[in-house]
């Protein structure tokens, strides 16, 4: 082989490798792009966006996490490509810090309920700031991203609590379905009860503490999308209507 054929050869050889390394590294990349803009890293599906004026949506959210249960919850939405709203406690949250960015990897909105969980109204104004100041920060150590909704525990709210919440930046959230499944600890009885109570924009009370609230979820994720309901976290319940301002208390949405 002559010498101009012997460097044809080489450079032929190194223009291979350098294509195959290049296909090698794009690979993944075009892997993870084939799942669809929406897709996530812990294996759920952000759904698209909704306009909840002309489509008839429900926010199921979830009050006292994260704890053991809640990675059932979370694989329950996964499976049904939904969202839902999950109301941490700090301490909490610092504890089960993979169940948290699960959440918030899948597109599920966090938010505020406290470090200790009180009866907010019991408090003076300087407590009710550590309260949800301190649970805000300890939610932000885990995602990055301090929370923008607050749910007061046991629903208790007044003058005081939502100044302390507008300080903080927290829009705070009740709700207008509650199956009572801290009582009820029956998921047939919790999953009638939602059913019977939801209409378009409303709010569920749920629980991810009790043994017996993870059961009923995806039966109630799959009843609401086939009565025509989009699953949505609180933000997006209110984003095409004005969205949501801190210190004024919502119950349900449009």
């Amino acid at each position: 082989m002559t010498a101009g054929a012997l460097r044809r050869r080489a450079v032929t050889l190194m223009t291979g490798a350098v294509l195959t390394a290049l296909a090698c590294t794009a690979g993944p990349a075009a892997g993870a792009a084939s799942q669809g803009p929406h897709a996530t890293p812990a294996g759920g599906i952000r759904p698209p966006p909704v306009d909840c004026r002309r489509t008839p949506c429900v926010a199921l959210t979830f009050d006292d996490g994260p704890t053991g249960y809640t990675p059932t919850v979370v694989r329950a939405l996964e499976r049904q490509h939904a969202v839902a709203t999950f109301f941490l406690i700090g301490p909490h949250a610092l504890q089960r810090r993979a169940d948290v960015l699960r959440e918030y990897r899948d597109g599920d909105a966090i938010g505020d309920h406290t470090v200790t969980h009180p009866r907010l109204t019991l408090l003076p104004p300087a407590r009710i700031h550590h309260e949800l100041g301190t649970a805000a920060g300890q939610t932000a150590s885990v995602t990055g991203h301090r929370p923008t909704i607050c749910r007061p525990p046991f629903g208790a709210w007044n003058a005081k609590v939502r100044k302390a919440a507008a300080g903080a930046g927290l829009s705070v959230v009740m709700w207008n379905v509650d199956p009572r499944d801290w009582k009820h600890h029956d998921p047939r009885f919790i999953e009638r009860r939602v059913l019977a109570g939801v209409r378009p924009g409303a709010v569920v009370l749920l629980h991810d503490r009790y043994a017996t609230t993870p059961p009923a979820v995806p039966y109630l994720l799959r009843a609401l999308k086939a009565r025509g309901y989009a699953l949505v976290t609180v933000p997006q319940l209110f984003a095409t209507s004005g969205g949501m301002r801190p210190g004024v208390v919502y119950h349900h949405g449009p």
